[in-house]
């Protein structure tokens, strides 16, 4: 079976918490330019970290199949 190996004596500058508890990554795409990243904890699905990406490329990913202009910014 699976199990959470030990951290080791080092803990770097950037490593300010350290969890000995399993969770997962929840992706959400909440509109064609942001994704919202969240880590919950598997034991109360609640949510310990998150961050949002956000890109302003509306005239690329805002459009459809049968709705994209024939050149964009990105051409």
């Amino acid at each position: 079976g699976a199990g959470l190996a030990e951290f080791s004596d080092l803990q770097p500058n950037w490593s300010i918490v350290r969890d000995y508890d399993y969770g997962f990554l929840k992706l959400t795409a909440a509109n064609y330019s942001d994704l919202l990243f969240e880590y919950k904890k598997s034991s109360d699905g609640t949510v310990h970290d998150s961050f949002k990406i956000s890109r302003d490329y509306r005239d690329v990913l805002a459009c459809a199949v049968d709705s994209c202009p024939a050149t964009t910014l990105a051409s």
